[in-house]
């Protein structure tokens, strides 16, 4: 029997409601995507849950459509004896994607896809952006999310553990539960605060307080302060929106994001590296801005934005350095000088990093760093905080463009009607998942949720959809208050 699964709205996957379609979501991610499918063969092919050949799953039909055909195309190249060639992918893969992930890293995820064949799909779900198909090998189980353009050409793909079932909470004892019952280590809060409050501590309501207290590693999130520092060089003078960012090796970073496939020499506005850093996480125009209003700004800007204890991310670390601390194979000494530094030391070894552009393939990334102090920190109260700055901020003539940029991906699909606005930066990294919304309610009430997960296994954070299922399962019971 066929079953159906909506699209997951995961970190990885999110949808931009009125603003930018599914397809082009997946299009910015299919970098990550792609890198991730070994991992997740491999996992999936060793681990003693694989799927159970005795279970005989059914095969099922893919839509006569043009993205069924694609979708069709490459369940039979991961089935083929003969390897998929850069020919075949550049005949069916949109040019933009390309420029993302070349042929010859397609040819190679698709090689390791075949690995565990024989494919079948059995689920299909159709939506107006394209499919989710669930793909099931005798090892390995995944889903495969897929649209194209006119043409018709593939413009997204994405590959990626299937969301685990889970029954959304009718509660909040039961939200609580479900928290309580994640692998990782997990904080959640859901703080009602004031419709005109700025209070710099984060004070307010605290609705769920599922660990509130606790200081966890927040990926992406930290850009949320990035921000605040520019917004305040704008209202200081020293900065404009129209500005423009100077794309080079040395400020070139790893995905996510799509600046740093752009060549040297490209010039970006402030606005648009501002808006790319919070839609689409890009890490090149996070260091882009932070080289603009410069390193010591934006660890000022901790404590202008209500942040508890700002040491903890001082000095503030560019995103290319985080890679290279935490995962270069070439900067084993600088990981192990800055586990046990201080402030001055950790700044000599932010120093001591060169410029050039950084290979993805020297990087393991399949170990976590943040035990080691390599991420930013803060805990729940310091982002309920950050969202109530930023938005004061966005009320000023100099923060007129930040309402728009913060609201450009909500993260997650909520109830329009319910919710018009949400205010949105999510993070991950190996072991690390984070996310932060402030929503907006039809009636005027404002809500800030936080979510942080954390473990030393990063297999603990893959499962997005069931992590942030629950900041969907509180929107729900705060719609219905």
């Amino acid at each position: 029997m066929t079953t159906t699964r909506a699209l997951a709205s995961t970190f990885n996957t999110t949808s931009r409601t009125n603003r930018v379609g599914r397809s082009a979501s997946l299009r910015r991610r299919s970098m990550i995507a792609a890198l991730a499918t070994a991992v997740a063969l491999a996992v999936s092919a060793c681990s003693s849950g694989s799927p159970d050949a005795s279970a005989a799953p059914t095969a099922v039909a893919l839509p006569d459509s043009a993205v069924g055909e694609k979708a069709q195309w490459v369940l039979d190249s991961i089935n083929s004896d003969d390897a998929t060639t850069e020919d075949e992918i550049a005949e069916n893969i949109a040019p933009e994607m390309l420029e993302q992930v070349p042929a010859s890293q397609m040819v190679a995820v698709f090689g390791q896809m075949g690995d565990a064949k024989p494919w079948i799909a059995t689920s299909v779900t159709e939506a107006t952006a394209g499919l989710t198909v669930l793909l099931h090998s005798s090892s390995a189980e995944l889903q495969m999310q897929i649209s194209v353009d006119e043409q018709p050409l593939v413009n997204g793909l994405l590959f990626q553990e299937p969301p685990a079932d889970r029954t959304p909470a009718a509660s909040w004892k039961e939200l609580e539960d479900n928290v309580a019952a994640l692998d990782a280590d997990t904080s959640m809060t859901v703080t009602r605060v004031a419709a005109d409050s700025t209070d710099d501590a984060g004070s307010g309501e605290r609705i769920v307080d599922i660990a509130g207290d606790e200081t966890k590693p927040l990926g992406s999130v930290f850009k949320l302060y990035v921000l605040g520092a520019v917004a305040d060089a704008v209202a200081a003078g020293t900065l404009s929106w129209d500005d423009n960012l100077i794309i080079s090796d040395d400020t070139r970073s790893l995905p996510s994001g799509e600046l740093q496939d752009l060549p040297s020499g490209t010039l970006v506005s402030v606005r648009d590296a501002a808006t790319k850093m919070i839609e689409i996480s890009d890490n090149t125009a996070t260091d882009l801005l932070i080289d603009r209003v410069g390193r010591e700004a934006v660890e000022a800007q901790l404590a202008v934005m209500g942040h508890h204890e700002p040491a903890l991310n001082t000095p503030f670390v560019k995103t290319r350095e985080f890679f290279q601390i935490g995962w270069g194979a070439a900067f084993g000494d600088a990981r192990a000088a800055w586990a046990d530094s201080g402030v001055d030391d950790r700044r000599a070894v932010l120093d001591s990093l060169p410029g050039g552009v950084l290979e993805l393939s020297s990087f393991d990334l399949s170990t976590s760093a943040w035990q080691q102090g390599v991420d930013w920190f803060a805990n729940p109260a310091d982002l309920v905080a950050a969202h109530l700055a930023l938005q004061t901020k966005a009320a000023t003539p100099a923060g007129e463009p930040m309402r728009g940029i913060l609201s450009a991906n909500p993260g997650l699909q909520f109830d329009s009607e319910e919710f018009p606005y949400v205010a949105f930066k999510g993070g991950s990294a190996p072991g690390v998942l984070a996310g932060s919304w402030l929503l907006e309610r039809a009636d005027g009430e404002r809500f800030v949720i936080t979510m942080q997960s954390s473990s030393l296994d990063p297999a603990d954070v893959t499962d997005t959809a069931l992590v942030f299922g629950n900041v969907t399962d509180a929107a729900k019971l705060l719609a219905e208050e």
